[in-house]
């Protein structure tokens, strides 16, 4: 609210036409014989004032308390500079309103009376109860040991139990509770388990009931993965490419791409190294091929070899685009490209040179979660022609 109003007529330009407004007021109030209404109205913009522009010392006061953090940051750039950064431009208006409300002050006998009336007697007998009220219950949240996420190494706390395992974990949540707070407060949750708070991974470490469950889901999830990458490799292998000529040779893989397949061959790169794809699947520039895929399937791929150019072979595939492709260093290798070489091997058999490239593609089985196939096929040939065998 403070940012916000600090940059609002008038308390814009350091609140500059705040301070005449009040200077006017006053000034106004005692030529015209009402002063007190001339002292009532100069404080308002100036208490305004204080309390946007004045505020930054008490804020800063307060986080240095309350957040070691802080004395760290401003340390870093050397205290007074780092202080004097937050509030320099802040400190003229707060004394200048400071003086302003000094000198339209009540006087002496009225605060006297003021304090003396029954309205205001009964207001700060109010104030200090509620203050009790609100602040007792916190007043023993002093200050102790902080266990940061520096102590607690690269393993991850979940997989780990105990205590500093649970402080690791709950740094993400609570940065600067003390540690014997925050184990209470970790205990508490673990005896009402499962009717909590918070999420489960944060008591998992200290808490043995929680602790039995989380591993149960685990262990589900886990089986649930293997169960998912079995039925891939199932399907991987009874969709398996019989060629209908002896190729070189053949290499299958069996893999997860975000952004589909690629090849980098390590050369010099010129401005049209980026390639488009072709027909939504396939795409050339000397020494870069990139092959389209769903970012939501495994990948069956299978590359294979060829002396001479295969038969072409459409049916059972969604897509078969045929490409030229230039190596020229003779390292064509088909990768993920986040994740870099898997098992597939160098598919310019011939070193370096002009090569045909066929790409056969078929969509994943979406009702059944398998994986999609892709089948490249590689043989000589000079070409650079396009030729879409199965659109």
């Amino acid at each position: 609210m403070w940012a916000t109003l600090r940059w609002r007529t008038p308390l814009r330009y350091a609140a500059v036409s705040a301070l005449v407004l009040a200077l006017g007021a006053h000034w106004a109030g005692v030529r015209r014989g009402r002063e007190p209404v001339g002292r009532t109205i100069a404080r308002v913009p100036m208490v305004a004032a204080l309390l946007t522009h004045g505020s930054g010392a008490l804020t800063l006061a307060l986080e240095l308390g309350a957040d070691r953090y802080c004395r760290t940051t401003l340390d870093e750039v050397g205290f007074l500079r780092g202080v004097l950064a937050f509030l320099i431009a802040d400190v003229a208006l707060a004394l200048a309103a400071l003086c302003a409300l000094a000198a339209v002050r009540m006087p002496r006998h009225r605060l006297r009376r003021l304090a003396r009336s029954r309205w205001f007697q009964r207001a700060a007998a109010t104030a200090t109860v509620s203050g009790l009220l609100c602040f007792l219950p916190v007043a023993d949240l002093g200050s102790g040991p902080v266990t940061g996420r520096d102590a607690c190494g690269s393993e991850e706390p979940l997989s780990l139990r105990g205590e500093l395992p649970f402080l690791c974990n709950a740094r993400l949540y609570f940065p600067t509770m003390p540690d014997h707070h925050l184990l209470a407060y970790g205990r508490k949750q673990c005896e009402a388990y499962p009717n909590i708070r918070v999420d489960v991974s944060l008591i998992v470490p200290i808490c043995p009931a929680a602790a039995r469950q989380w591993d149960m889901e685990i262990a589900a999830e886990e089986a649930e993965i293997e169960r998912w990458d079995a039925a891939n490799q199932v399907a991987c292998d009874e969709a398996r490419h019989r060629p209908l000529i002896t190729p070189v040779a053949v290499a299958r893989d069996r893999l997860w791409s975000e952004i589909g397949l690629a090849a980098f061959e390590d050369h010099e790169l010129t401005s049209d190294d980026d390639p488009a794809l072709r027909h939504d699947l396939v795409g050339s520039t000397p020494g870069h091929l990139v092959i389209g895929a769903s970012a939501e399937s495994q990948i069956c791929l299978t590359a294979e070899t060829y002396r001479r150019r295969p038969p072409v072979e459409v049916k059972a595939w969604d897509k078969v685009v045929e490409i030229g492709y230039e190596s020229p260093t003779g390292d064509f290798v088909i990768v993920n490209p986040m994740s870099g070489p898997g098992t597939v091997s160098n598919l310019a058999f011939l070193g370096k040179g002009h090569y045909r490239v066929r790409v056969h593609y078929r969509e994943p089985v979406w009702a059944q979660d398998l994986p999609q196939h892709i089948l490249v096929m590689v043989f000589p040939g000079a070409s650079e022609r396009v030729i879409a065998h199965k659109r």
